[in-house]
């Protein structure tokens, strides 16, 4: 399940929360509902206006800087227990193309060559200008990790600050939830409540003559190399993964991890939905403004 996905999840246990914690008897139209998870589509239009902020902020400092396509979503991230979409696995089988395509474009970053090319001291004072002088001026207390600080200073901060306007509200709500959606990621995938769906699931594939005992082993198998009948087993395994019951139990198994896991960072929850909806607005404009 991709992060955006596991986000939505979280979001919607975060609506849930704010009902149930509304005053006895409130009228519904006095609550505050959590806004709705962003489509990827919107997603995309706020990393790209970030990226137009940071390009001119850095140009200001006398550097430059491009605004780069977003990577596209590996499987890892997009399907972390099983592939579940049988369009996806049609046209992308285990993922490869997707992750060849991301190799490449991380190789040609011009982002990165014109740093590679830069001068030992050359090079200091871009990255100071895009980072800022010292990790200090944002914190966050991020589960799992403990604290991690970035500065509230450059060029990356100055864009969020203007997309965000709550930049230390922001920084906080993104790297609490981050790490939430990886923590359940985690959490589903050692939950022995997948056990017997993932048996069922092989019992699935078996009969369609693709003998694995896990999702797992099909990603062994065919997400890093070349292989034979990776798109047939992809397609076969999405099939399964709906008739088996897996996808489903995947997805129950994410909602009682998020709602454990989740609880206590209700707040930063609720605040990147609140600021990413907010931000959008302002994104769509610097986007149109190029």
């Amino acid at each position: 399940m991709a992060l955006g996905r596991i986000l939505s999840v979280l979001l919607s246990v975060a609506a849930a929360w704010t009902t149930a914690c509304a005053p006895s008897g409130s009228p519904a139209d006095q609550r505050q509902p959590v806004p709705r998870e962003l489509t990827a589509a919107e997603r995309k239009v706020l990393a790209q206006a970030e990226k137009i902020l940071t390009r001119d902020c850095m140009r200001k400092e006398g550097f430059s800087f491009w605004v780069t396509p977003e990577l596209p979503e590996p499987v890892e991230r997009l399907f972390p227990y099983v592939i579940d979409d049988e369009q996806w696995a049609a046209a992308n089988g285990y993922g490869r193309g997707l992750r060849e395509r991301r190799a490449a474009l991380a190789r040609d970053d011009p982002n990165r060559r014109y740093f590679a090319r830069l001068s030992t001291d050359r090079k200091a004072a871009a990255i100071t200008a895009l980072d800022g002088p010292t990790a200090e001026g944002l914190e966050a207390n991020v589960p799992g990790m403990g604290k991690v600080r970035h500065s509230d200073r450059g060029c990356a901060s100055d864009a969020q600050r203007v997309l965000y306007t709550d930049l230390r509200g922001w920084y906080r709500a993104k790297k609490v939830t981050d790490a939430l959606a990886r923590s359940v990621t985690v959490a589903v995938a050692r939950d022995p409540g997948l056990v017997p769906s993932t048996r069922q699931w092989a019992t699935c594939m078996r009969e369609r003559g693709h003998p694995y005992d896990g999702p797992q082993e099909t990603r062994d198998r065919f997400a890093h190399r070349r292989e034979a009948g990776e798109f047939t087993t992809a397609q076969a395994e999405a099939t399964c993964a709906q008739s088996s019951g897996l996808a489903s139990k995947v997805q129950e198994l994410s909602r009682a991890h998020r709602q454990k896991l989740g609880s206590p960072h209700r707040k930063e929850v609720e605040d990147r939905a609140v600021l990413e909806h907010a931000a959008l607005s302002r994104a769509r404009d610097i986007v149109r403004g190029g």
